[in-house]
């Protein structure tokens, strides 16, 4: 329960910051007025108390299973747990169900939800991989595996800020559909 919460506080967080950093940041004198979108919070904090959470601290556990089961030791043990998390099953799945969870508790249909997880998967994976493989190799090395996912769950303040740009809220009166497949980037 204690890694739910937790989750389900640092999610927020993390929409929170990518909802109110791009606008404070945007110099524009004539941008519109901002409108945070608390529902948009509430999916995250959803997502990482009942799905994330629960499911990353089977992974956590499973991982360390393989790991013991396998006879790794020294810096093998890292290696090891970065290359099965990030190629082989956890990243995968883990970008899955954030943007299948995201999409449906949107209210969007299952085949829409596996359109959107299609279009997007592949490029959540590449940032995922620039994002996630430093700092998996050194959590996998120096932290006791016990506290791996609080580290994951303090450093998932940013990927999902990062996440969440994929989710933008519309602007106040706008019905119309954004192209959801990539994330809203603000240029100068």
């Amino acid at each position: 329960p204690t890694k739910m919460v937790t989750g389900s506080i640092l999610w927020s967080l993390g929409d929170v910051v990518a909802q109110v950093v791009p606008y404070m940041a945007d110099k524009d004198e004539n941008k519109p007025e901002f409108h945070y979108d608390f529902p948009r919070t509430g999916r995250a904090a959803f997502f990482g108390f009942a799905i994330h959470a629960p499911a990353s601290h089977l992974h956590f556990n499973f991982l360390e299973w393989m790991t013991v089961k396998g006879g790794f030791s020294g810096l093998s043990i890292p290696v090891f747990k970065t290359v099965m998390e990030q190629f082989v099953y956890w990243s995968w799945i883990s970008n899955s169900m954030y943007h299948g969870a995201m999409e449906l508790m949107q209210g969007h249909s299952i085949p829409q939800a596996v359109t959107k997880i299609e279009d997007v998967l592949w490029e959540t994976q590449k940032a995922q991989w620039a994002f996630w493989i430093p700092i998996q190799l050194l959590n996998f090395q120096f932290i006791p595996v016990r506290h791996q996912l609080n580290v994951v769950l303090l450093t998932s303040i940013v990927w999902t800020a990062l996440l969440s740009a994929w989710y933008p809220p519309k602007p106040q009166g706008d019905e119309t559909e954004h192209d959801s497949s990539k994330p809203v980037v603000q240029t100068e």
